[in-house]
């Protein structure tokens, strides 16, 4: 079972029964007491988990509790997103993976025995691939943004435009209703489109809640990128304007 996967299932049960034990996890999953500390901590930053000892407490308000399972529901989602996205990734490429919470789930289920290139302007992404074998790393350095740990700037545009990707990933803040692919933040946008520039295939995450809304600025048009990927809570009148546009849209199922 993949990590996420796994704390995804814990959550539900925190949700559902108020507490979880570190020993009848291990029992349930499978998997080491080390594992399971190493996954209720991560889960701490979900509201309303606690830690306590051998286990964790969910004390959340029934609000807090709607909003955890909306956090399932598009985790599963964005999961969904990514796995498909991998499937379009081949050995020996070379693949950017752009900083976002969905290009994230990207890094997360790359194989283990993965045989590729990595490049990424986003020191948790980089983290995360880190420890695959096979896998070589390349960091874009340039100007950080510390809320998201990414880098920007007129330096990471160099460094992008200096490499050749066979395969891109990006993410999105939105897409609107006129095509265009948004970003809320810039400088990160001149980012995406050095990528996109740079890559011989580009596809962007994103999931269905991210559609027929507006940011700051867009980076691209839909038909300019070679696919959007989404799950399946896209709306069928949104899917086929879409497609009317020229857009590639790929439904994660």
């Amino acid at each position: 079972m993949f990590k996420n996967k796994r704390q995804n299932e814990i959550f539900k049960i925190l949700l559902k029964e108020g507490e979880v034990k570190t020993k009848e996890l291990c029992q349930k999953f499978g998997v080491s007491d080390m594992t399971i500390r190493r996954d209720l901590d991560q889960l701490l930053n979900m509201q309303g988990v606690v830690r306590t000892h051998g286990g964790a407490l969910y004390s959340g308000s029934f609000a807090d509790k709607k909003f955890g399972a909306e956090q399932i529901a598009m985790s599963h989602a964005k999961e969904q997103i990514a796995v498909r996205a991998l499937s379009f990734v081949e050995p020996d490429q070379r693949i950017f993976i752009d900083s976002g919470t969905t290009t994230m789930y990207v890094a997360k289920n790359l194989p283990i025995e993965s045989h590729n290139i990595v490049l990424t302007n986003n020191l948790r992404i980089v983290n995360e691939v880190s420890d695959r074998p096979h896998v070589s790393v390349i960091i874009i350095g340039g100007s950080m943004r510390k809320g998201t740990l990414s880098c920007y700037g007129s330096q990471t545009e160099d460094q992008i435009r200096n490499y050749h990707m066979d395969i891109a990933f990006l993410g999105a803040s939105s897409i609107g209703s006129d095509g265009f692919i948004y970003d809320g933040y810039p400088p990160e946008a001149g980012v995406k489109k050095s990528i996109i520039a740079s890559s011989r295939k580009v596809y962007v995450l994103v999931d269905s809640t991210k559609f027929n809304t507006f940011n700051l600025i867009n980076y691209s048009s839909v038909r300019d990128v070679t696919g959007i990927i989404t799950d399946a809570g896209i709306d069928g009148k949104t899917y086929s304007q879409l497609k009317n546009m020229g857009c590639n849209i790929i439904i994660a199922e």
